[in-house]
């Protein structure tokens, strides 16, 4: 682009010269203007290398590219999108071996403007919050598209920012990890978060219920913060967070919640509410040793529940797979007793989704391409609901085809 500049003053001035009689001083005039916002787009981009030009100096070109003013507005929004394709055998006690092959489709439209972000999101799957598979067959019939994401960012400075809507959870989940809430799950509210130093926050409200109709108005509110240190050769993430859901006399806010999901709901008058409370408070560090070693520690525990109110998961990673022919592995622990968290929102693969789950899992990921990346998981776990007077053993292998394009 610097070398094309300089060329069209050369040919702007050399039209000036050839013309004449009264033209001449109105073409003078223009050519000195865009002598002059030349000179300080060059500037601008010798400074800061891809930074977006701004809303003043678009506003003149427009009067002399139109062009490469619609080029610049619509690269301010960017599309991406990804495909997996999954494989499944589950095996749960007093049950057969189950079989399927699922897949998930995703789109976003993301918006960057100069006074806000603004994002919107297709997804497959039905209306489950905490997933957006969809499994193969019946006969070939349409899949289901939903709504995943619409949701604004707006930066009031240049460490705090609001968002608002439907949107990706801010809330950090350490390793990555679905302890309490699911990688799919997407808050409906409004958060506040910063980041000042080595200091990050979020704070915000979120529904499971917003309409007064439904006679099952609830809120989520939370609250997170994370340090990051460093010690030695060792960087540090180390958390601790917050969150309230008031839901003893609440029904269940989506048809899949059902005592079998996990949490304790009485059922006795013939409506099925919950019986607790979840003010849960949480602890977590995160440690990366190495550039491919990390490990990390999540706890949690439900102040509102006597008994079956904790839940933890220690994990180390090996390798990162992000560049085509990385390997990475992880392992896990994870106890995730009844009562800890709500149940609807964990991790949808553990143990069958829901609290209630206790054991190991093991991913092994492998970046074929800049593309393409396969995953193997294998989870070897216990789970315990009040419906079953014992625990029963749940075994899942996954394996998934993940292309992003």
């Amino acid at each position: 682009m610097r070398r094309t500049l300089p060329l069209a003053l050369a040919l702007a001035s050399a039209h000036t010269i050839a013309a004449g009689g009264s033209d001449v001083d109105a073409l003078k005039s223009e050519v000195d203007q865009l002598k002059a916002l030349v000179m300080k787009l060059e500037q601008r981009l010798a400074d800061v290398e891809g930074q977006k030009v701004p809303v003043e100096d678009l506003t003149a070109l427009t009067k002399l590219n139109p062009v490469a003013i619609k080029s610049a507005q619509e690269s301010r929004v960017t599309l991406a999108s990804d495909f997996r394709l999954r494989y499944e055998s589950i095996e749960k006690q007093g049950s057969d071996r189950r079989e399927r092959e699922r897949l998930r489709a995703r789109a976003s439209l993301t918006y960057k403007g100069d006074d806000f972000t603004g994002v919107f999101a297709l997804a497959s799957g039905g209306d489950s919050p905490t997933s957006t598979n969809q499994t193969l067959g019946g006969g070939g019939t349409s899949k289901g598209l939903q709504l995943d994401m619409a949701y604004v960012i707006y930066p009031l400075n240049d460490q705090v920012n609001v968002l608002a809507g439907k949107m990706k959870n801010p809330l950090h989940r350490p390793g990555k990890y679905g302890l309490v809430w699911d990688s799919d799950y997407r808050p409906e509210g409004v958060f506040l978060t910063t980041e000042t130093g080595n200091f990050e926050l979020a704070a915000g409200s979120f529904w499971l219920e917003s309409d007064s109709k439904n006679r099952n108005e609830r809120a989520v509110y939370a609250l997170q913060g994370m340090y990051n240190a460093q010690l030695g050769g060792t960087t540090l993430n180390l958390g601790l967070g917050y969150f309230e859901a008031n839901l003893s006399g609440d029904k269940a806010f989506w048809s899949g919640d059902t005592i079998k999901l996990g949490n304790y709901q009485d059922c006795s008058n013939g409506s099925c509410v919950f019986t607790h409370d979840y003010h849960v408070i949480e602890a977590f560090a995160e440690a990366n040793f190495t550039s491919s070693v990390n490990g990390f520690a999540h706890w949690i525990e439900n102040t509102q529940a006597n008994s079956d109110n904790t839940g933890y998961v220690l994990g180390l990673t090996i390798g990162k797979a992000k560049n085509a022919g990385d390997w990475a592995f992880q392992a896990a622990w994870q106890n995730l007793e009844n009562e800890a968290t709500v149940a609807l929102l964990t991790d949808s693969d553990f143990a069958g989704g829901g609290t209630g789950g206790e054991g190991s899992q093991l991913t092994l990921s492998y970046k074929a391409s800049s593309s393409l990346a396969i995953n193997l998981l294998y989870s070897d776990t216990e789970r315990t609901t009040y419906t079953d007077p014992n625990p029963l053993d749940y075994k899942r292998l996954v394996l998934d085809f993940s292309m992003k394009y």
